[in-house]
């Protein structure tokens, strides 16, 4: 059995632990923006394996890029699970516009707004 962390060594170690968790919530969503697309990416020789392309991904992701995760989100990974998380939820990323939160496909709702569109 794998353990997660306690209450006690989360407050002993806080930002560590923070920070591992943003860690993974970026690499889980990196991973399921790329296996959207997986088959689909090509290169020079030929189509670009998802897993391979999520490496040299990665491996240039800087602290800047990485996104924080939305406060239900619970790791896939149980080794990275407060001890009063129960099991993994979806990734939602949820939009907020205008002072409104919007869910759904944030390239189609750019592209759809005139101002945006290139002629």
């Amino acid at each position: 059995m794998t353990m997660s962390i306690t209450k006690i060594d989360y407050e002993d170690k806080k930002e560590y632990w923070d920070y591992q968790r943003l860690l993974e919530y970026n690499r889980e969503l990196l991973q399921k923006r790329l296996n959207r697309v997986d088959g689909k990416i090509f290169g020079p020789l030929g189509r670009v394996d998802a897993d391979e392309f999520f490496d040299s991904i990665w491996a240039t992701v800087s602290n800047d890029d990485l996104e924080e995760a939305p406060e239900e989100w619970i790791p896939s990974d149980p080794k990275l699970r407060f001890e009063w998380e129960k099991a993994p939820k979806k990734i939602k990323k949820k939009i907020v516009k205008s002072g409104k939160s919007v869910s759904g496909n944030v390239f189609k709702e750019y592209w759809q707004n005139k101002e945006n569109v290139l002629y």
